[in-house]
């Protein structure tokens, strides 16, 4: 791969790695996946610079899936549609680029399991799940970036993962205090 190659990759990671790196620190569900929807599709492109061809289609097919879950319309056929789509259009890329190559591109592989695991959970997931279920994701992709030369985007996947857990905790704290206020009704400690 050029040089010139990564170097595009990575700035147009780098743009997309901050609103995703905002959107692990955002407790609303939609607001997070408006903002994984615009970074996803910066993503597809930065991956297609860095010839990870099936990153760029998980991606790719990501963005409606996230516009049906925010619309509440990510049905289970949808989800099973998106997740035969990926996967299999994902492992179509894999053996074309490996073909071309003349070897094996595993790295292509890497996203497609967790990527499906969730599009299937995404509509069950809320609060703390939904937050585990992102650093789930970004943990495979972490690994895929890496080994696509994208830096940037390892760096930040690393940074949603951190942001994540801190809105856990946020939400953790914000139900116990909830909880105490529940169980003194309403006086004061």
């Amino acid at each position: 791969m050029v040089l010139s190659s990564v170097l595009i990759g990575n700035a147009i990671s780098l743009v997309a790695c901050s609103i995703s790196a905002v959107s692990g620190y955002v407790k609303s569900k939609n607001k997070t996946l408006i903002m994984q929807t615009i970074q996803l599709s910066m993503s597809m492109i930065a991956c297609i610079v860095l010839q990870s061809l099936s990153g760029a289609v998980l991606n790719a097919l990501a963005v409606p899936r996230n516009i049906l879950a925010c619309k509440e319309k990510l049905n289970f056929p949808a989800k099973l549609i998106i997740s035969i789509l990926s996967a299999g259009l994902a492992v179509f890329f894999v053996v074309c680029q490996s073909i071309y190559d003349n070897h094996i591109v595993w790295v292509g592989l890497v996203p497609i399991i967790p990527t499906v695991l969730y599009t299937l959970y995404l509509d069950k997931a809320d609060g703390i799940r939904f937050k585990l279920l992102v650093i789930q994701l970004m943990v495979f992709w972490t690994v895929h970036d890496m080994l696509i030369k994208s830096y940037v985007s390892s760096i930040f996947n690393v940074i949603q993962i951190l942001l994540s857990l801190v809105a856990i905790i946020r939400i953790r704290i914000e139900k116990q205090k909830g909880m105490i206020a529940i169980e003194n009704n309403g006086d004061e400690l």
